[in-house]
């Protein structure tokens, strides 16, 4: 527990980068499933790439302030990053036990079905790479994946000690206590815009692909994490139980490595693999 406690803090310490003004993405919404309201930054042109951020982050955070989704546009394709429900610009504050099944997976079959285009790849981080998964599994309609900082321990349906820390720092925040791990859920809800409330169902609702069902994956997929990061596993061990999936080793912990500039560079090259010659 004083891991994960530890890892909610020290992800509200993450530098900030300032976007500058030319490379300020447009901002839309669209309605998912259930008539929720999803918020969504859309950047460049060319082949749809979908940017799915981590727990208690949001799109900016992870994708354009590290300059990740400025260079994936750049590249040559048309960057679709939402803040996911319950984070950001996307808030969601049902209870965890009214959430939906598969929530977050669900809003982006929906988010494809506003969009009017297939994606052609997407890019998870932590949570975002957990929900990609779900995704794939209930769509079969991702052309490419690149998902980073998970291990094969997101393999594990009945594992749930990953998220215990996670959980106790929610709920010291929310009863007020004066712990660094609520501390360090506030300083992040504050900075990016979320809330508890929000986090706690998205961390409640959470579901797992097991591995008979990965198995089952017929797509590219590329594994990244840190040389620090055993946050959800074994990297090379969860591109070991999907079929044809390769791993790429980047440098740092779980929340470092997302800053890595390989971590862009590896995604770029994958996704031009698999891209038509023009």
């Amino acid at each position: 527990m004083i891991r994960f406690a530890a890892l909610a803090f020290a992800l509200a310490l993450l530098p900030f980068a300032t976007a500058r003004a030319e490379e300020a993405p447009t901002m839309h919404t669209y309605k998912s499933f259930d008539g929720t309201q999803i918020s969504y930054q859309e950047l460049g042109t060319g082949p749809l790439v979908i940017l799915l951020h981590g727990f208690t982050a949001n799109a900016d955070l992870n994708y354009f302030q590290p300059g990740i989704a400025r260079k994936i546009a750049d590249a040559g394709y048309h960057v679709v990053a939402p803040d996911l429900r319950g984070h950001g610009a996307s808030p969601y504050t049902a209870a965890p036990e009214d959430w939906p099944g598969d929530a977050v997976a669900r809003d982006q079959i929906a988010l494809v079905a506003h969009l009017g285009e297939d994606p052609y790849a997407t890019v998870g981080y932590s949570m975002g790479a957990i929900s990609a998964l779900r995704w794939h599994l209930l769509s079969r309609n991702t052309g490419r994946m690149a998902l980073g900082g998970i291990g094969d321990s997101a393999a594990d349906e009945f594992n749930t000690d990953r998220n215990t820390g996670f959980r106790a720092a929610l709920m010291e925040a929310l009863a007020g206590e004066d712990t660094p791990g609520a501390k360090g859920m506030l300083a992040r809800a504050k900075a990016t815009g979320g809330t508890l409330e929000g986090y706690l169902g998205a961390l409640s609702a959470r579901t797992y692909t097991p591995a008979d069902l990965l198995a089952t994956f017929d797509v590219p997929t590329l594994i990244l994490t840190g040389d620090e990061d055993l946050d959800n596993g074994s990297g090379p061990g969860l591109a070991a139980l999907i079929p044809g999936a390769t791993y790429h080793g980047l440098t740092g912990t779980h929340v470092g490595a997302v800053v890595d500039p390989e971590l862009p560079r590896a995604v770029i090259a994958f996704l031009d693999e698999g891209r038509p010659a023009e």
